[in-house]
């Protein structure tokens, strides 16, 4: 099954998004700060990342230049 990480430090948020790739087929993979999206992204294989703008750590801008 093919993954998509979340990134996001709001858990109400992250929940619907998991509730929603599950539906989708996909395994959701939830960081709640940039560094440890970083971490995550770069311990596995994802179909697509959905980045929060404003994380602790790390904003979603940063990490995506990383």
């Amino acid at each position: 099954m093919e993954k998509i990480l979340i990134a996001d430090d709001n858990l109400q948020i992250t929940r619907i998004l998991s509730e929603f790739v599950r539906k989708e087929g996909f395994e959701p993979v939830v960081a709640t700060d940039g560094a440890q999206a970083l971490e995550r992204f770069l311990q596995d294989r994802f179909a697509m990342l959905l980045l929060d703008v404003m994380m602790p750590k790390m904003d979603g801008f940063e990490l995506c230049r990383e």
